[in-house]
């Protein structure tokens, strides 16, 4: 099935910002938008293959689903899989209602009142922007539950989760077949979820290709800025440096990129980086940095999907699901390897 085309994809290839885009497709007068602006968005959009659906409610009353977001960080890419559900459940006729607990228990109990003294909500999607395994799920509600990012813990509510032990496999496959052999890691925080999958999958291509991964070049960061580019410096102070870096978030990446410029060396000649996210960020970079995909998009779109599709009591296939990753090789790897 071909990927559905969506305004974070749009306002990625414009080199736009997601607001721009919806502004330029909705018809929105309310902003000043330059006409050669508006013009390439919608070149873009028509070179994509974009097809945004007209939609009139059937319904008097909007159908809610109650979308509860228990966290929001800087920076943070999981916001593509937010405004996927915002866009994707308008167009199957659901009205969204976003929540935001921030893990404190009071609004979490505010919230809980609010879903169950209106009977017009029908589903509820409760989004953790960490990926997390086995979460109590706080809101208590007789309605269908999807998770997304997250499981519960007796696994009995449907759940979409990223493949990050994928994504961490092909990031260290791509750089083993661009021909680098010196392979490091900036993780992201060892407690998380995300980054133990990410480096079991990066360990686990390193073996298959008859590489040992090596402590010294596995160093953990905390996915800031600040925390690469130290990170980086202590990597490039080996005696035995590496020639590619696996950096865990494309922010981090940055970070790396600095690090690496300030000492001498070329980013995709010297040293070649990788990155984790796919964010538009990463086509700023110089070079335009190779990247991982994280399918927070899709995963978006899913989560609709599947809340229809036990709102109408339609059996699912698969009541957990991982979605794979895609690696988008740009500059950052194969500058070196012309």
């Amino acid at each position: 099935m071909a990927k559905k085309i969506t305004m974070i994809d749009i306002a990625r290839e414009a080199s736009v910002s997601q607001t721009t885009v919806s502004l330029v497709l909705n018809g929105s007068n309310t902003v000043q938008i330059s006409d050669e602006t508006r013009d390439k968005v919608l070149l873009v959009a028509n070179e994509l293959g974009y097809s945004k659906r007209t939609t009139t409610l059937k319904y008097d009353e909007p159908r809610k689903i109650a979308l509860i977001l228990d966290s929001v960080s800087d920076h943070d890419p999981f916001i593509d899989a937010i405004n996927t559900i915002w866009d994707t459940g308008w167009e199957n006729d659901y009205f969204i209602s976003t929540f935001y607990s921030g893990n404190n228990p009071n609004l979490e109990k505010q919230i809980q009142a609010e879903i169950n003294c209106n009977n017009s909500y029908v589903g509820i999607i409760y989004a953790s922007s960490v990926t997390r395994k086995e979460i109590e799920v706080k809101i208590k509600a007789d309605l269908p539950v999807v998770l997304l990012n997250c499981t519960s813990v007796d696994e009995s509510l449907a759940s979409i989760m990223p493949a990050d032990l994928h994504g961490g496999y092909k990031a260290a496959e791509h750089l083993i077949n661009q021909g680098y052999s010196k392979i490091a890691a900036i993780l992201g925080e060892t407690w998380m979820e995300a980054t133990q999958q990410r480096l079991a999958g990066f360990n686990q291509a390193l073996i298959d290709n008859q590489m040992i991964p090596k402590k010294e070049y596995q160093v953990e960061g905390d996915w800031s800025l600040k925390s690469a580019y130290q990170k980086t410096l202590q990597l490039l102070a080996l005696p035995n440096r590496p020639d590619a870096i696996f950096c865990f978030s494309d922010y981090m990446a940055m970070g790396c990129y600095q690090a690496i410029k300030e000492q001498g060396f070329k980013v995709g000649q010297d040293i070649a980086v990788v990155g984790y996210d796919n964010a538009p960020l990463g086509l700023e970079l110089e070079p335009k940095l190779s990247s991982v995909e994280l399918p927070y998009s899709k995963m978006g779109e899913e989560a609709i999907l599947r809340i229809d599709a036990l709102i109408k009591q339609q059996p699912l296939l698969q009541r957990s699901i991982n979605l794979p990753s895609e690696l988008y090789a740009r500059e950052s790897t194969t500058a070196g390897c012309s």
